[in-house]
């Protein structure tokens, strides 16, 4: 480990070597693995400049990779056996491809390396482990002949260096999570292996779970970018796996995802919730009484509630954007509602009013949405947390509200005769009236 001075920057590298003006990565080979290895001591020359230590910090990983696999590790994972065999290759002074002419075949160590030191070497320090079966040494050795598949972790990295956001923190986090569940559900596999079988198995579990259509279309929308600049930049033969991937309709209710609640249906949900009186719970009561977007209320900080006036404000911050301009609005807390989050800041020692969903740099609406949905699903089945949205506007029209006021408080884009931001529009007290006919039968 170095101080190493870039210009005016001082960066503390580990492995970071200096010989003659020449930056070096350096690290010692663990004494139990020297003789396996071939060396004691790796030693690979490095970029100049502040990308050395980039370069030091990314070899350091694929090392700890390498020295595991040697050591037989059952947990590594497919991108670990891929940079252990890159490491080792790297030692020898190797890249992919750098003997394609070699014929190794798989079930012995056949064929001849022509006289290069390095393939010599190499071919010296991995025999043993590629005729035992370590999967980073028959990599390595594969990689020789042909660079080794893309992997689905680095499809995304490959997408955001080549996206005109790639810098916007928000908007790559977000895309990340998508790509995630597609890697939670496949495996981080390579890219080329992926299908559209694959693709229709992964659209299907999305839509098991609960989640709306739209939702799941959203996200395959993400996937599907993200396979057409892997598909241009590698590039890859390959089709798009996710190209009109279609999202089927339930043949029995093809409306089922938008229905509301019944009146009945809601107030047993609410009852249930009341009984519990917990954070999750208190956290569906606001939310089925503003018909409020999921990730608007889960997103909530103590500065936008206002518990004397009995309002929220749904406001853009750091960890929560919103979906539109129409988006930020005061929405009235109805008596249940208000009550509920009295009880809950009263218990949350937090900036945020539901901080079990705001411990990371992005506001968890979906771990939120599970949650609630596999508690609600148990009560009144076949209804989502979008479900309330839906049954907020029914409520409104059946009691007459003006079109204008009901976009106002539920935050519908189109609103074209007000403005959706703080203190324009319709009052607080005009939203609340309207929202204590529409739900009188259930906010007294």
């Amino acid at each position: 480990m170095a101080a190493v001075k870039f210009g005016s920057i001082t960066v503390i590298v580990k492995g970071y070597y200096s010989n003659n003006g020449k930056a070096y990565f350096q690290r010692a080979v663990p004494p139990d693995l020297v003789a396996r290895f071939g060396k004691s001591k790796i030693s690979i020359p490095l970029d100049e400049g502040i990308h050395a230590a980039v370069q030091c910090e990314r070899l350091t990983q694929k090392f700890k990779a390498l020295f595991r696999s040697l050591r037989n590790d059952p947990q590594l994972t497919a991108p670990d056996i891929k940079a252990a065999a890159l490491a080792w290759l790297g030692t020898y002074g190797l890249a992919q491809g750098d003997a394609n002419h070699l014929t190794l075949m798989p079930s012995n160590w056949e064929g001849t390396f022509d006289s290069t030191p390095h393939l010599n070497a190499f071919h010296e320090a991995v025999e043993d482990d590629y005729r035992d079966g370590n999967p980073a040494a028959i990599a390595a050795v594969t990689a020789l002949r042909k660079p080794l598949p893309v992997l689905l972790s680095e499809a995304f990295e490959v997408y955001v260096a080549n996206h005109k956001k790639g810098n916007d923190k928000e908007f790559i986090f977000a895309q990340r999570q998508h790509w995630k569940k597609l890697i939670g559900f496949l495996g981080d596999i390579s890219v080329e292996s992926v299908d559209r079988e694959k693709a229709r198995n992964f659209r299907d579990f999305r839509l098991s779970t609960g989640i709306k259509g739209t939702s799941v279309e959203r996200e395959l929308t993400v996937v599907k970018a993200v396979f057409n600049v892997v598909r241009r930049e590698i590039p890859l033969t390959m089709s798009n796996p996710f190209e009109s991937l279609t999202i089927p309709l339930n043949p029995e209710n093809p409306e089922e995802e938008r229905d509301p609640y019944t009146r009945a249906e809601l107030t047993t949900l609410v009852e249930a919730a009341l009984q519990l009186d917990d954070e999750r719970r208190r956290l569906m009561i606001v939310l089925a009484l503003t018909g409020a977007r999921l990730a608007e209320i889960v997103g909530l900080r103590r500065q936008d509630i206002d518990l004397e006036i009995g309002l929220i404000e749904i406001t853009p911050h750091a960890k929560r954007r919103l979906k539109n301009k129409a988006s930020e609005r005061q929405i009235p807390l109805l008596p249940i509602a208000l009550e509920a989050m009295k009880r809950q800041l009263s218990e949350a020692n937090d900036t945020f009013a539901f901080p079990s969903y705001n411990k990371h740099t992005k506001t968890s609406s979906d771990s939120a949405s599970a949650a609630l949905n596999k508690w609600a699903k148990g009560v009144v089945p076949d209804k989502t947390m979008h479900c309330f949205r839906h049954t907020l506007r029914d409520q409104l029209r059946e009691v007459s509200c003006p079109e204008a006021v009901s976009k106002e408080i539920g935050g519908w884009s189109n609103v074209q005769d007000v403005s959706a931001g703080y203190g324009k529009g319709s009052s607080i007290d005009v939203k609340r009236k309207w929202l204590l006919d529409a739900y009188v039968w259930l906010a007294a």
